[in-house]
């Protein structure tokens, strides 16, 4: 069921957006934020196929929303596991049954990490492996119909075909097409990552690689990096990291992405090794969907910077706890996108890794200026 937590609405919201001011106490604008968010339940997961993991929510050319996940089975990784995609034609009140992705692979599980929306293509990034990440290879798939179907796999440039996860593209304000890696060295197993971003100059029909960050010198260090990437405002890419310490990590290119230091630093903004993604909202002004803990993947936050990430004034906290009737477990893998208007932040995660559910977040009023 579609929730809206005020009910007055868009009349007001349009009122207050029309004339934005920055708040001078954000503690009391994040509180009156929170009045308008809305929520609802896409997919309430049940054994034998109860996992929801990996939900990304895009608004595709059409104004219709979709949602992909990584399902299948009751958890991952499993040889059941696939992409399963639902829609909603109502701006997330309600959505279609999940439906797999059809992507021609037999005998190999499927994982997606991106869907990239353009003009009249979209592109899901998705790895395969044989269920126990073991012969990981990754690709790009092409819809050209609106996620009706998807076109054969071709795989990602250079070393980035095998053991690599492709994250949240971003087009930056020459009009070039980034996307964050993270990379695996070793073979035999998961271990000593690298961090970088592909990049395009042509609308992504060609790739070139960028970037070899470290988090360790050990050679044996695992960490699953789920980077992100945002553009700020002199053009620097800065790139976050998912940290195994309590904190995030952060790499940051003074020349659009070129070039990357060797090593990321920690941060402060506190991570319990989960997922996290960034979003633009102009200039020096960045969101941040977190897990804003360094021990638990709850509570789900949303955290502004206005300042190119130095300091996060705005801090809100969107969910406390799970669905479930004990609250506990895990809020996960937030990801979506900002409304045209930003006046939303609307994106999908995993509710204790069965249940998958759209928050829409409204965003305080910020000036252009």
């Amino acid at each position: 069921m579609y929730l809206y937590k005020m009910a007055i609405v868009l009349f007001l919201t349009n009122v207050v957006w029309s004339s934005p001011v920055i708040a001078k106490d954000w503690s009391v604008q994040a509180k009156q934020d929170s009045h308008q968010d809305r929520v609802s339940v896409i997919f309430e997961g049940n054994s034998p196929n109860k996992l929801a993991c990996d939900t990304t929510l895009r608004e595709l050319p059409d104004g219709s929303w979709v949602m992909v996940m990584l399902g299948g089975g009751d958890k991952e990784p499993l040889p059941e596991n696939q992409v399963f995609i639902s829609r909603s034609r109502n701006q997330g009140r309600t959505w279609t049954p999940m439906k797999p992705v059809h992507l021609g692979v037999k005998g190999r599980a499927l994982v997606p990490s991106e869907l990239m929306v353009g003009q009249g293509v979209v592109t899901l990034v998705v790895s395969t492996h044989n269920g126990k990440f073991q012969e990981w290879k990754s690709w790009f798939s092409q819809s050209k119909n609106l996620c009706k179907s998807f076109g054969p796999l071709k795989p990602l440039p250079g070393v980035l075909k095998d053991r690599t996860f492709v994250r949240n593209h971003i087009v930056t304000k020459d009009g070039r097409i980034l996307m964050p890696f993270q990379h695996y060295v070793e073979t035999a197993k998961i271990t000593n990552p690298r961090n970088g971003v592909i990049i395009s100059n042509d609308g992504g029909k060609t790739w070139s690689v960028h970037g070899w960050i470290r988090i360790s010198k050990k050679d044996k260090f695992q960490l699953w990096a789920e980077n992100n990437i945002v553009e700020l405002e002199d053009g620097t890419i800065s790139m976050l990291i998912r940290g195994e310490k309590g904190f995030l990590y952060r790499a940051d290119s003074k020349d659009g992405g070129l070039t990357w230091p060797e090593y990321a630093k920690i941060t402060n903004i506190p991570n319990p090794n989960s997922k996290m993604t960034m979003y633009s909202l102009g200039g020096n002004r960045v969101a941040l969907l977190l897990n804003s803990s360094s021990k638990n993947r709850r509570p789900l936050s949303l955290w502004i910077s206005f300042d190119g990430m130095k300091t996060w004034p705005y801090q809100r906290v969107l969910v406390k706890k799970t669905f479930d009737s004990t609250g506990g477990g895990n809020l996960a893998y937030p990801d979506g996108f900002i409304d045209k208007n930003r006046e939303y932040l609307n994106f999908a995660y995993d509710d204790n890794r069965h249940r998958a559910v759209f928050y829409g977040a409204k965003l305080p009023a910020i000036s252009n200026k």
